[in-house]
């Protein structure tokens, strides 16, 4: 009678154990997408990491949905997304809500012919100033194809076109794209003496012509994991008084180049807002190669780059990151017209702004622990009658920071040089601001290894 008793027991606790482990199996049901008045709603619907019947667990159904409300959001093509869950006998019916942003862009530009804003504002004038229009559709046909027409007057002039599409395949794994720039400059960075720009103007006719085309391949399997392979056709001209100054400035002193060249990158991005994550990770892997033997111009070089990025949340309200970035150059002589070390674009140590240090090979670490003075808050501006620009959400951190690197220069072109082959590093404390269509604002002073301090300004995130 006992064992009898034991067994029915036990016969419950098992029913009841297979009732709860079904109750934690969520089945996906039904998909609807509101707001999409432009977008396609199968291009929302690839950002998803679940489909139509899917079952997941409770766990990973909460972690699906703010994945996928991450991956919509790292679009650039909505300024909200929410997506809502309604279950029903384990059931989930999803409701996906955007926030369509606008579009086209017919932009007035204003541009000055510096590295960063910081280096400008050394010296600002106007004297250096480009003036044009930019005019971009990021989401043309509802599909996430971007077209963009560029047309540039003044200090120098420039007139560009490219045309990318994300996806050509029912799968929508595989896209394409292309572009062509032809740019025409009356004064270019010539050299580099104490570890400066040093810049050599032209009065009447261009000092350098230069003509870039590209045809890419895009290849993007799962949701995180991007490819890109591009075919390259560069073509440049220069004036006499360029490679008189500057022997070095490109192959054997030529005035004319032209050549072939091939880029791939592999891209693993794992953040959860790509313009200033918190958490996630990326990392990347680009191979460039420039001179493929089919022009006679003694050009053969290539390159390996990488860099790694990890955000993370330390406690409540404060959050770390930390980047590497590293480059390896082979083959033989890099001209300075594509020698590219420290200094430009996002691959440079802050408290170095004002400098450049060439060199063919290099490796940089980041850090940062910031605290949110303001998490993110959205407000609604209700004297804007349109929703595609009254949505304005802003965050703002207060960060500290460290910077350390090297760059490995084989090439000497000037001996007034002293960054080079040496370990530099820096420090600081920092104010960002986050906030509308993916603006970022970042002020900081910095103090380096040479006991410079000073103020910076910056427009994309630390790290």
């Amino acid at each position: 009678m006992i064992k009898s008793v034991k067994h029915i027991l036990l016969l419950i606790i098992l029913l009841f154990s297979i009732k709860a482990i079904n109750a934690q199996e969520v089945i996906i049901g039904n998909i609807t997408i509101i707001g999409n008045n432009t977008t396609k709603e199968s291009f929302i619907i690839r950002e998803l990491i679940f489909e139509e019947g899917d079952t997941l667990s409770a766990n990973d159904f909460e972690e699906a949905i703010n994945a996928s409300t991450n991956n919509i959001v790292n679009t650039s093509l909505f300024t909200e997304v929410n997506i809502s869950t309604n279950i029903n006998n384990n059931t989930a019916s999803i409701e996906i809500k955007v926030q369509e942003r606008w579009y086209l862009w017919p932009i007035p530009q204003l541009t000055i012919d510096e590295r960063n804003f910081n280096t400008w504002l050394e010296n600002p004038n106007l004297n250096r100033a480009s003036a044009g229009i930019f005019l971009t559709h990021n989401n043309m046909r509802g599909r996430g194809e971007i077209l963009k027409v560029l047309l540039m007057l003044g200090y120098n002039q420039k007139i560009g076109l490219s045309y990318e599409m994300p996806y050509l395949n029912k799968k929508k794994t595989f896209g394409m794209g292309f572009q062509s720039i032809y740019t025409l400059k009356h004064e270019v960075n010539a050299i580099t003496e104490f570890d400066k720009q040093v810049f050599l103007k032209t009065d009447n006719n261009p000092i350098q012509r230069d003509w870039l085309s590209t045809l890419d391949f895009n290849y993007r399997p799962k949701h995180y994991l991007h490819n890109k392979f591009q075919i390259r056709y560069h073509k440049w001209e220069f004036a006499d008084s360029l490679v008189d100054f500057n022997p070095y400035y490109s192959p054997d002193s030529t005035n004319s180049l032209q050549y072939f060249g091939l880029y791939y990158k592999l891209k693993l991005d794992h953040r959860d807002y790509k313009p200033y994550p918190l958490n996630g990770y990326y990392t990347d892997l680009v191979l460039s190669k420039n001179g493929l033997g089919i022009f006679d111009n003694g050009l053969n070089t290539f390159s390996i780059k990488s860099t790694s990025r990890k955000y993370f949340q330390i406690h409540n309200r404060f959050y770390g990151a930390v980047g590497l970035i590293a480059k390896a150059s082979f083959g033989g002589f890099q001209p300075y017209m594509i020698e590219r070390g420290l200094g430009y674009g996002r691959d440079y140590l802050r408290g170095y702004e004002y400098y450049v240090i060439d060199g063919q090979d290099y490796v940089v670490a980041k850090s940062n622990i910031k605290f949110a003075l303001v998490p993110k808050k959205i407000f609604k501006v209700k004297k804007i009658p349109t929703e595609k620009f009254n949505t304005i959400p802003i965050s703002i951190y207060l960060n500290v920071f460290a910077d350390a690197g090297f760059v490995n220069n084989k090439q000497i072109y000037s001996t007034t040089n002293k960054l080079p082959n040496d370990f530099i590093y820096s420090g600081g404390i920092g104010l960002d601001i986050s906030t509308y269509y993916d603006a970022v604002a970042r002020v900081e002073w910095t103090i380096n290894a040479w006991g410079e301090s000073r103020v910076y300004l910056h427009f994309i995130a630390p790290i």
